[in-house]
């Protein structure tokens, strides 16, 4: 290592310490050695490390509650934690908790080196990446902070939210964020038409006889492979899956020799993979594997202060509202900012192109947009118009129910106006008594 790494260790095994810290010491670290949770934060007063390593189990405090501790007073503190006993539950408590990584011992000195490296250079996870997730909502500032944090780690990441809420966007700027942003970016969609070859597409084909086909596993070695709508796997992909996620390694369709991958797996849905998990249809062991680092998408009505900020971004991007000079007014933002968006900002992106297409030059207010957008003023849910006590189911109801009528019950064009697809529509429909 050219650079020297300030490194705080904790771990009460006073061998294991030892040893350790010369092997660092050796790599290129300067390493502040405590044999307890005290001591540590002795050393950490006297001046804050670039990173800490601790280990998990200590008398007194533990890791984890020292991990709390120091982060209370350095919020951007990398931590790499050090985990015995098979204790991996624990540790991916830690990484819910705001952990970097962690290794269970023994541990090679060369990946606790790399690992701390990596940890190191999460604090300057790429600003430009982040300023796409728009918004300054205290949600969205979550959203931002975890991946600033997560980005460099290995360990998986579940994304979950709402259909239209960004789960890709997030996983792409996590992807961007890291070291690894040179590396693929591979998706995985799960709903696709035809689910029976997402295994051949995922682990390739070495067939006997044929020529060998790489997967999207192959590709995605050394970045990424972003899954989407995991929750649609069958079952026996989903075992597969987790033997990957587990041991990274697999072998193709009809092949005999192992493939050896080091990937970043990022999974994404919009169902509750803990019901799924109780109805049958989704492995708790895969959910436990990919719900390490988790990122909760809000949905666009429990944010509607951002509403401005993503309209006005998306048109100051747009050719088309730039060419014409297309803008939108006071009231229009307003307007956008009261509407009940069920499909998120997919759905705000699509009515702001549909508007762009179809307005006049110059600035667009809540009149025309309301014209642009084929609606009558009782068709937007605003926080006066819903009835007291309403469920969010029966708001979501009653919007689709008045783009149904509005387009003469086409299902195509209203789910293409919600900017999703028909078959989530369909199953919307069905779940609110609609079929």
């Amino acid at each position: 290592m050219s650079q020297t790494l300030d490194v705080l260790f904790a771990d009460d095994d006073e061998v294991f310490r030892r040893t350790l810290t010369r092997a660092l010491t050796r790599r290129g670290c300067n390493v502040r050695a405590a044999g307890g949770a005290a001591e540590a934060l002795d050393l950490f007063q006297a001046g804050a490390p670039q990173v800490a390593l601790l280990d998990l189990r200590m008398p007194g405090m533990d890791g984890l509650e020292l991990m709390r501790t120091m982060r209370a007073r350095d919020a951007t503190l990398p931590v790499v934690i050090l985990t015995g006993h098979g204790s991996v539950p624990s540790a991916i408590e830690a990484i819910r908790a705001g952990a970097f990584d962690y290794l269970q011992k023994p541990c090679d000195a060369e990946d606790v080196a790399t690992a701390l490296r990596l940890a190191a250079r999460s604090r300057k996870a790429d600003a430009a990446a982040l300023t796409r997730l728009l918004g300054n909502s205290p949600s969205m500032e979550e959203v931002r902070t975890t991946i600033a944090r997560s980005a460099d780690s290995w360990s998986p990441v579940l994304i979950l939210g709402e259909s239209g809420s960004g789960k890709s966007l997030v996983a792409e700027v996590l992807h961007t964020s890291s070291s690894r942003k040179d590396q693929p970016f591979v998706t995985l969609d799960c709903s696709g038409p035809r689910p029976d070859l997402l295994e051949a597409e995922l682990f390739g084909s070495a067939a006997p006889g044929a020529a060998a086909t790489a997967g999207l596993l192959d590709h995605a070695n050394g970045g990424c492979l972003f899954i989407d709508q995991v929750a649609l796997l069958g079952a026996n992909l989903q075992a597969s899956l987790l033997r990957v996620v587990e041991c990274g390694s697999f072998r193709p369709l009809g092949g005999t020799s192992e493939h050896h991958v080091k990937i970043r797996f990022v999974a994404a849905s919009d169902r509750d993979l803990v019901a799924e998990c109780a109805a049958g249809r989704f492995r708790k062991e895969l959910l436990w594997r990919l719900d390490v680092v988790r990122i909760v998408l809000p949905p666009l009505r429990e944010r509607r202060g951002d509403i401005a900020a993503i309209a006005s971004d998306w048109l100051a991007r747009c050719p088309e509202a730039k060419q014409r000079g297309v803008s939108l007014t006071d009231d229009a933002l307003a307007l956008l900012g009261a509407a009940a968006w069920p499909g998120n900002v997919r759905e705000l992106l699509h009515a702001l192109e549909r508007s762009v297409l179809l307005a006049k030059e110059g600035a667009l207010d809540a009149t025309a947009l309301r014209a642009t957008l084929g609606l009558q003023p009782q068709r937007w849910i605003s926080t006066e118009t819903v009835p007291h006590g309403e469920t969010l189911g029966a708001t979501e109801r009653r919007h689709i129910v008045a783009m149904l009528e509005r387009e003469g019950g086409n299902v195509s064009r209203v789910s293409d106006m919600l900017g999703i697809d028909r078959r989530t529509l369909q199953r919307k429909m069905k779940r609110l008594g609609l079929r």
